[in-house]
Order: structure tokens, then C-alpha cells, then sequence
């Protein structure tokens, strides 16, 4: 037998067993393939949901799919060392057959560099694609999802009576500047890419759904008159003053958006309502008796500046009453802070924390 067919035959048989482990690599191409579109996929539907339960379900999704890819990857590199000992085996045996067959020989040197080639791109590629994809884990799990504030505001006029009987019209609500005072606080905050100040006005009973539908707000603020048996002020399709019953305001609070973890209610009297509605909400604050304009902006506007410096709400709220003091404003008892009993406070975070 000549050394051109031992050469020959010895190269062949390499070949069928790099030939083999190519095949068998390829399976687990697939799965670190189908992983990534899994996890692209996951992270698009994290970014653009605005559910803080899809959020979560989607991380646990790229968390499984990537230790997913990343086992299969290690299976690959064990394929790859195997193939890259392989190659060798053929590069000795080509040599070998280069000897007694220079024609033979060019030719399968021309194979053996381009399935180097191919085999050094495939690598690379993955290697690539792995790092942009953690890249954009590591900042998706850096950052939290966008969140919506909704400010409701309604400030009709009201008539009131004094204690001789004698009514009298009561004084504007400075709303205007208590929502210019939070946008501003917010604007100066640190996580202010993270939150989305929206203001509704002039708001009727019937606007009510209508706003909270459009901002799906993960936190819900009302501004406006309360009433000392626990009602808040509204305007009818009239524009006259129109209450709303603690119930009620409960039973839509239930009824709205899942996304909803904070209600504020910045309304005199409403400490009632915001004890009721925290069963199927995190948290909520409200006023135990009536609040003045400076002593509402002065809380509201430290207390979103704080949530936009990513502290815990039971932080905000502290900084929000010390804001109080500082400006000497005699209502520090006033705001009340409740929250459900499956929560603390202190692990509250409305954005990313600090």
C-alpha cells in the first residue's frame, strides 16, 4: 500500500470524525441561536411594557433563556476545542499526503484554511453577539421602567358658610403652582429620564377614567378641594361643583389601571379615602384636616423630588414633613402616609433605586 492511500485514507477518516463533531456542534448552534432571538425578543417586550409584572415575568424569561444559551455555549467550546484538536489531526495528515501528492495537497490546503475561515467567523460572531446581548441586559437590569405621575386637578368654586350662617366664596387653590413646583422638582432630580409628569385640568367626575385610561399612571395625584366628611371636589359637565363619596372614589380606584401604586391625595379631609383604597395598591397619603396652598406645594414638590432621586417612599415622605419645618409651615401632622399590609414603606421604590 502506498503512502499516497494510507495518507489518503488516514486524512479521510479525520475528516469523517471533524465532520461528526461539526454536525453534532451545530445542534447547539441552534439553541444559543433560538436563545438570543428568545431574549431579544423579551427584551424589546421589557423596554416598551408599561406592567411592572410583565417587566418582572420578561426578566425571569431572559434570565432562564440565557443560562439556556449559556450552557449550550459551553457545550460549544468544548466542540470547538475538539474540532481545533481535530484540525490539527488533518493539518499533520494533509501535510503528510503533501509530500507524495503535491496537487492533492494544494487542493486540501485550500479546504483546510477556508474551513478554518468559516469555523474562526462563526466564533467570532457569537462572541460578538454575546457581548452586545449581556450589554443590553446589564442595562436593562440598570434601569426601571418609565413611570407616569397623573395630576388631577379640579378647582371649581365653592360656597361656604361662616358661623353665623353668612356664606362666602373661598379663596383659589394655587394648583397651578403646585404642579409647576413638583415638574420643577422632578426636572432637578436624578432620575428624571425615569419619570413622565402628566397634568390634567379643570377636571369633571366624568373626565376621571377618561385621564387615568390615557396616562395609566403608575402614580395617581389628586389636587383639589376636599370636604370634612371625606369627599373630594369635582366639576359637573356644568362646571359646578360636583363631590365624589369615599366610597366611590375607592371603587374607582379598584377599577382602574393594574399599574397603579401610589395615589396622593394633596386634598384637605382625604385621609379617609387613603386609608380605604391601599387593599389593591401599594401605598397612598392623604390629609387628616384641612391643608394650606404653601403646606401642599411645599410636601408635594419635595416629596416627587425626593421618588426622583430614587429614594424608598417611606424616605420621600420623611423629607416631604422635614420640608415642612424647614419652611416652619405649623402642619407636619397633616399628611398621613398608608400603606397595604403585604408592603413596608421602606421597600418601596417608585423609580430605580438610588
Amino acid at each position: 500500500m502506498s503512502f499516497v492511500t494510507i495518507y489518503s485514507n488516514n486524512l479521510k477518516r479525520k475528516k469523517e470524525e471533524l465532520s461528526r463533531l461539526k454536525k453534532d456542534r451545530v445542534r447547539y448552534v441552534d439553541i444559543v441561536s433560538g436563545c438570543s432571538k428568545k431574549i431579544i425578543s423579551a427584551t424589546k417586550q421589557a423596554n416598551s411594557t408599561r406592567s411592572t409584572s410583565t417587566y418582572k415575568s420578561k426578566l425571569n424569561e431572559i434570565e432562564r433563556e440565557n443560562k439556556k444559551k449559556s450552557d449550550a455555549e459551553k457545550r460549544l467550546a468544548d466542540y470547538d476545542k475538539k474540532i481545533a484538536i481535530k484540525e490539527k489531526e488533518v493539518l499533520v495528515e494533509e501535510q503528510k499526503l503533501l509530500k507524495a501528492q503535491e496537487n492533492e495537497g494544494k487542493e486540501l490546503e485550500r479546504e483546510r484554511k477556508r474551513s478554518i475561515e468559516e469555523i474562526n467567523k462563526n466564533i467570532n460572531f457569537q462572541r460578538i453577539a454575546y457581548e452586545e446581548l449581556n450589554n443590553e441586559i446589564k442595562k436593562m437590569k440598570e434601569s426601571k421602567e418609565k413611570i407616569n405621575v397623573l395630576f388631577i386637578a379640579s378647582n371649581p368654586d365653592i360656597e361656604l358658610f361662616d358661623s353665623s350662617g353668612n356664606s362666602y366664596q373661598q379663596q383659589k387653590l394655587k394648583l397651578d403652582k403646585e404642579a409647576r413646583e413638583i415638574h420643577d422638582s422632578i426636572q432637578k432630580s436624578l432620575k428624571r429620564d425615569s419619570i413622565n409628569f402628566e397634568t390634567r385640568w379643570a377636571t369633571r367626575i366624568t373626565d376621571l377614567f377618561q385621564f387615568i385610561n390615557e396616562v395609566n399612571p403608575t402614580i395617581l395625584h389628586f389636587s383639589g378641594h376636599g370636604t370634612a366628611d371625606g369627599k373630594l371636589v369635582f366639576q359637573d359637565n356644568k362646571d359646578q361643583p360636583k363631590t365624589v363619596n369615599v366610597d366611590t372614589l375607592v371603587e374607582m380606584i379598584n377599577a382602574s389601571s393594574d399599574d397603579i401604586r401610589l395615589v396622593v391625595l394633596n386634598n384637605c379631609f382625604s385621609s379617609t379615602i387613603s386609608e380605604k383604597i391601599i387593599d389593591n395598591i401599594e401605598a397612598s397619603i392623604g390629609m387628616n384636616t384641612s391643608i394650606g396652598d404653601e403646606a401642599a406645594i411645599v410636601f408635594a414638590s419635595q416629596l416627587y423630588s425626593a421618588i426622583g432621586f430614587g429614594h424608598s417612599l417611606e424616605k420621600a415622605f420623611q423629607q416631604a414633613i422635614v420640608a415642612l419645618k424647614l419652611y416652619e409651615i405649623p402642619e407636619t401632622q397633616t399628611p398621613q402616609l398608608f400603606v397595604n399590609d403585604n408592603f413596608e414603606a421602606k421597600d418601596i421604590y417608585l423609580v430605580a433605586k438610588k
